[in-house]
């Protein structure tokens, strides 16, 4: 699947409202709650909801 979001900006490859990385979904994006995520697109924004969780397993 595709689409195309106005927040997305294309020349520094981020979202303009979350002000960070494009990953669909994630809390604050246009789409968190409207669509099912891939496993591998859930892992991702778990790893970004708790930076220190990952930090203490390593």
């Amino acid at each position: 699947m595709t689409f195309a979001c106005k927040n997305y900006d294309l020349a520094t490859d981020r979202c303009q409202r979350v002000k960070g990385a494009c990953i669909p979904g994630r809390r604050g994006c246009v789409l968190e709650g409207r669509v099912k995520v891939s496993e591998e697109l859930e892992a991702r924004i778990k790893e970004l909801d708790n930076p220190d969780r990952e930090r203490r397993e390593r």
